[in-house]
């Protein structure tokens, strides 16, 4: 059996490895490069199209989403004054029994309706072990999710945002697959680097979140399905509330980005890492025990995690952040069915 590393050279090795991340810190790397893109195209040409079809067949008319004008749609949007020239079959009588008043009915004229999706791309997940981050997984999860959002509706206008913790940046790309193809090339100018730690708490992201739910809760035309890539270990009381202006009027779907380390911890001798939240040095052991107990805790994690989105009335999907772009397809696949 070999000899175990004394301490002091696990220490020193910390130490040089501490070095070399500090030294490491500033740099950057684009959130998507071409070669992802290339794969996202491939998987989105071979997406099977009897799935497309059947999801085309339970979706709604493209048409059926409601538009900032007012006109002769189904959806009715609120009442004003009678002005000359209105249609008096619009005339809201039991309004001008009770008020004495003439007022008219309006409606939502009907249009495609806007698809959105949010990128998370800040605090865990910009953890990675093997060939890309949850960051970057999460935005090749939205590119994917939008080229099937065009295969089942193609007048859809599409829109992304990039959460970055303090900051929600939003675009919008228009429609078809144009628009999938501007939407790859912002995420691909972006750029994610190492967080300086210690990490910064979690209000200000949360008031960012919140401002996004309240903006797009606002808008006009609203989204008629929001997804949400990320691996959501900010979802909390506060988080569920902040996202509760959406539920009530879109369709929320949520992709959930793991990296494998997260749900089984690899056998290691005994290793050093950095706490996040302290910059302190923790010195982690995994022996059998350990990581049956971490193996049982992160199943009890992820229980919580899917009972509290299926509590915002969300369809739910687990992919893990190394998954090629065909598997993601597939659980995007599964989501509109």
């Amino acid at each position: 059996m070999p000899e175990s590393r004394p301490a002091g050279a696990l220490q020193v090795l910390a130490h040089a490895w501490r070095r070399s991340a500090r030294e490491r810190r500033g740099e950057s790397r684009s959130l998507l490069t071409n070669g992802d893109w290339e794969e996202l195209a491939a998987a989105l040409a071979q997406a099977p199209q009897e799935s497309m079809q059947a999801a085309q067949a339970r979706r709604r008319h493209a048409g059926d989403g409601r538009s900032p004008l007012r006109g002769q749609g189904l959806a009715y949007a609120q009442s004003r004054l009678y002005q000359p020239g209105d249609d008096m079959r619009a005339m809201h009588w039991s309004l001008l029994a009770r008020t004495g008043r003439p007022y008219v009915r309006e409606y939502d004229e009907e249009h495609a309706a806007p698809w959105h999706a949010l990128v998370d791309v800040h605090g865990s997940m910009l953890f990675g072990t093997r060939t890309r981050t949850k960051a970057t997984q999460a935005a090749r999860a939205a590119v994917l999710a939008a080229g099937l959002q065009v295969a089942v509706s193609a007048p859809s206008s599409l829109s992304l945002s990039l959460w970055s913790g303090r900051v929600v940046q939003t675009r919008d790309f228009g429609g078809g697959y144009p628009a999938v193809r501007r939407a790859a090339h912002w995420l691909g100018q972006a750029s994610i680097a190492p967080p300086d730690l210690p990490v910064a708490g979690a209000e200000e992201s949360l008031q960012a979140l919140r401002g996004w739910a309240q903006r797009l809760a606002r808008h006009r035309p609203a989204p008629g399905r929001i997804v949400i890539c990320s691996d959501f270990a900010w979802l909390d009381d506060a988080a569920r509330s902040a996202l509760w202006p959406l539920v009530a009027r879109v369709q929320l779907t949520c992709l959930r980005v793991l990296d494998p380390v997260e749900l089984d911890l690899p056998a290691l001798p005994s290793s050093a890492f950095v706490d996040a939240r302290t910059a302190g040095e923790v010195w982690l052991e995994s022996g059998a025990q350990q990581r049956e107990a971490f193996a049982r805790l992160a199943r009890q994690r992820t229980e919580r995690t899917l009972a509290a989105l299926r509590g915002l009335r969300a369809r739910v999907a687990q992919v893990l952040a190394p998954d090629a772009a065909a598997p993601v397809r597939g659980a995007l696949l599964e989501l509109l069915r």
